[in-house]
């Protein structure tokens, strides 16, 4: 009978049956490496995923705002109705009262931007417009040639007013003038348009304080007109 292995501590046989501990080694270490290599991946694709929803997620909340933000300007919005016109204007604007004194010169809207007192005679809207009706022996271009002399008359500095670009309003032009001037040490500008209406004349004033042009709010009134 053949003598049994020499062993060490703990019973370990000493001798060349069994694998040295450092042959199972490198294999456990590939293994190891090959499930960090999936994990990582895994934590790539997550973040993909999560980038491209929340950018989804964002373009459509930027769609929705500003869509909620177009209707509620829109929603804000007032409308004025005449009979041989119609045209909007911001809520925040006053449509004030025409007097009947007012009304026989043709007076049919005047618009501002704030309110004013009207006792107060240097008092000015920083944006107003005005909308003129009446019986003339001229047409709108010598009429409107003869109304543009009117124009800053009240103003502390007053050009000369000048014709410009006829003014399109619901695919019509009406013929235009235009002057600038000072007051109180602020550009003014203003501006008037007239056009026939029947036998009568319809004539638009607009003025603007504080610049040498027109404002934006104003063209944009003017954009919203529509004949009746």
């Amino acid at each position: 009978m053949g003598q049994p292995p020499h062993t060490g501590h703990g019973g370990v046989p000493t001798g060349g049956q069994m694998p040295p501990p450092e042959a199972a080694g490198p294999q456990q270490g590939r293994r190891t490496g090959m499930w960090v290599m999936l994990g990582c991946a895994g934590l790539v694709i997550v973040l993909l995923l999560l980038a491209v929803t929340g950018g989804v997620i964002y373009l459509a909340t930027q769609r929705r705002d500003h869509g909620s933000g177009t209707e509620t300007t829109a929603a804000q919005a007032q409308r004025l109705e005449e009979e041989t016109f119609s045209l909007e204007y911001p809520a925040g604007w006053i449509a004030g009262e025409v007097t009947s004194e007012e009304a026989e010169t043709g007076l049919l809207i005047q618009l501002r931007d704030e309110e004013i007192d009207e006792e107060d005679y240097e008092a000015y809207a920083g944006n107003s417009l005005d909308v003129y009706l009446f019986s003339s022996d001229l047409h709108a271009q010598a009429e409107c040639q003869q109304q543009s002399a009117f124009l800053g008359f009240s103003w502390d500095e007053t050009g000369d007013a000048t014709e410009i670009d006829p003014v399109e309003l619901d695919g019509q032009e009406l013929v235009a003038y235009r002057a600038t001037g000072t007051h109180e040490d602020q550009d003014v500008v203003s501006e008037t348009y007239c056009a026939d209406v029947g036998d009568q004349v319809m004539q638009i004033v607009v003025e603007t304080y504080g610049s040498t042009e027109i404002s934006p709010e104003l063209r944009q009134i003017l954009e919203s007109w529509t004949w009746a």
